[in-house]
């Protein structure tokens, strides 16, 4: 009995000295740490292009916009976040028809994207549960500016220019050159943009530095938020209360903090105008008038929406008055008419490298190819393609006014206003020398 009692132990001697290095090791691995909340949305950019074969494809990002809880800064820009293409899906024929139009026969295929792994910057990786997410290409930031500050044309043309000087160009120009076959390889672009939203809290280090965080423009007021309730100018109506968060905390022109990140915030729609035929453009006017904090308590807001993030097929603008419009270019609206030059020039060029620019511009290659048959054929496609444009342009729908959930605003706080709000219900100074009168005329009474 005793020689049992013994081992055993012995047995649990050596145990304890095998896990208590582990225990301690995992402790100092994260000696300073924090929660960060299902629901948090961590925003990421897809560095390199990826082909959409089939699920399973492991997928890398980084994040775009910091994690803060509260006024710390949970997880910094630029960490990397992995995951891979939970399923892919192909569009039906009734959203095929603008592309067969063009010539391109390839059949959209949709990837969803699920990231289960946050790589942060030292090195240390955990293991994330976000919900499943589709990426959006082609995002554009746009944001009001007073004539004084707007770009010229020479800044306009650098901002044009800038996604060329991006890395990987060899790989970008071998997609281009694949996608104008009439069927092709679909891709997730470089660039993409997803919304990975924690559906579990994760524990994650503090890190040492604030990392590259963005900073309003000194001497001005930003509230940075992201959008909690969808907004579409075809389905929503004047009226229609909306809500959002802040995802980063705010300090006033004194450096003291008024607002933490996760603060809610909620408005109203105060204009919606839908998208019509003949190139009418949709349009939206909100804004948010209240700021809930984390104890329940409500305080006003006076702010004006000044930036946004979203799809850049919208082209949208933002006015003065915060008013949120989708426009057309000015460029695509000069080109089409000039389109009808191509296909006058064919009739009397005859080379097969001006056939196949008017077969090209009406139905891609294919349209190339057959324009080779004849003056008359290549003439035709041109027109054709001609005509697209000028419906494009002119005709055809115009676009709404879309932002989606998590959606990047900024805006503009008039802390003139806000500074008069709070004065109004001030509670009044007490005199500092209340206290010597009263007791001047207790003294003056009892004489």
């Amino acid at each position: 009995m005793k020689s049992l009692i013994a081992s055993t132990l012995l047995s649990f001697s050596f145990l304890t000295a095998f896990i208590t290095p582990a225990v301690s090791q995992e402790v100092q691995l994260f000696p300073n740490s924090i929660v960060v909340d299902s629901g948090s949305d961590l925003r990421c950019r897809l560095d390199k292009g990826l082909r959409i074969t089939k699920a399973g494809e492991r997928i890398t990002a980084r994040l775009v916009e910091p994690v803060y809880v509260g006024t710390v800064l949970a997880i910094p820009k630029g960490s990397t976040i992995q995951g891979h293409v939970s399923s892919v899906s192909t569009a039906p024929w009734s959203k095929r028809t603008g592309r067969l139009l063009n010539g391109d026969f390839t059949p959209p295929r949709t990837a969803e994207v699920t990231f289960d792994h946050l790589v942060l910057s030292d090195g240390n990786s955990l293991a994330i549960h976000t919900e499943t997410t589709v990426g959006v290409g082609g995002l554009k930031t746009a944001k009001y500016l007073p004539k004084s500050q707007r770009s010229g044309v020479r800044d306009i043309v650098k901002d044009a220019v800038g996604p060329v000087r991006e890395p990987n160009k060899l790989q970008r120009i071998g997609e281009a050159a694949l996608r104008s076959l009439p069927y092709h390889p679909e891709y997730l672009d470089q660039g993409t943009i997803f919304d990975a939203v924690l559906l579990d809290p994760i524990t994650a280090p503090i890190p040492v530095q604030s990392g590259d965080v963005d900073h309003p423009p000194s001497g001005e007021n930003y509230l940075r938020l992201r959008l909690l309730t969808p907004l579409n100018s075809q389905t929503i109506r004047r009226g229609a209360s909306i809500e959002a968060s802040l995802s980063q905390p705010y300090y006033n022109a004194d450096h003291l903090l008024l607002y933490p990140a996760g603060t809610k915030l909620r408005g109203t729609v105060s204009k919606a105008k839908s998208a019509g035929w003949m190139k009418r453009n949709g349009m939206l006017l909100f804004s948010f008038h209240t700021l809930l904090t984390s104890d329940g308590a409500a305080s006003g807001l006076d702010a004006t929406v000044t930036g946004l993030e979203a799809a850049g097929y919208q082209g949208l603008a933002i006015g003065q008055e915060g008013d949120i419009k989708a426009t057309t270019s000015i460029f695509t609206q000069l080109r089409a008419p000039l389109s009808l030059i191509g296909p006058s020039i064919a009739l009397t060029d005859s080379t097969a490298l001006s056939r196949a620019g008017n077969g090209d511009r009406g139905f891609g290659l294919l349209g190339a190819g057959a324009a080779q048959a004849s003056v008359a054929s290549a003439a035709g496609f041109g027109y054709y393609g001609a005509a697209m444009q000028i419906y494009n342009a002119f005709i055809t729908k115009g676009s709404n006014v879309d932002l989606p959930i998590n959606t990047p605003i900024l805006l503009r706080v008039n802390e003139g206003t806000q500074s008069s709000k709070s004065a109004s219900v001030a509670i009044p100074a007490v005199p500092e020398d209340l206290d010597a009168k009263i007791e001047t005329l207790l003294n003056t009474a009892t004489q």
